[in-house]
């Protein structure tokens, strides 16, 4: 049997950073019920997904591009040119699925790019693909 805090150890975490609460919670939601033992914080833009990075030290974040204060491109240029997490794995997940969007954000390192409105399935791939790595 399993204590507490060995499951508490062993769980992942992962950052959700969007500007939509609705998209936050059904988000975190589904990666709490349906996912394998993760565990989920939220931000609602930039500025305060990077404050929840340093606080947090997520496993992954799920970033969205359009957001006030500072975007999901400046975030990830943020994030990866920080040497203690520029190895945070990061889906972006956004309605900018244009080309030059995709260019861009793949070029600041993102892992994947899943443009809105996406199926939960697909997100949990990518999720299961980069966590049980």
């Amino acid at each position: 049997m399993t204590s507490k805090s060995e499951t508490e150890i062993s769980k992942k975490k992962i950052l959700v950073v969007d500007d939509d609460p609705n998209i936050c919670t059904i988000i975190e939601d589904y990666l709490t019920e349906i996912g394998e033992n993760y565990g989920v914080d939220k931000a609602y833009n930039g500025k305060e997904g990077l404050d929840a990075v340093s606080r947090l030290k997520p496993d992954l974040i799920i970033l969205d591009v359009m957001m006030p204060v500072m975007n999901g491109f400046s975030f990830l240029k943020s994030l990866k040119t920080n040497k203690e997490y520029c190895d945070v794995p990061v889906i972006m997940l956004t309605t900018k699925s244009d080309p030059p969007y995709l260019e861009k954000g793949l070029s600041l390192q993102a892992d994947f790019y899943l443009p809105k409105p996406f199926k939960m399935d697909n997100l949990m791939s990518f999720v299961n693909v980069i966590l049980k790595e």
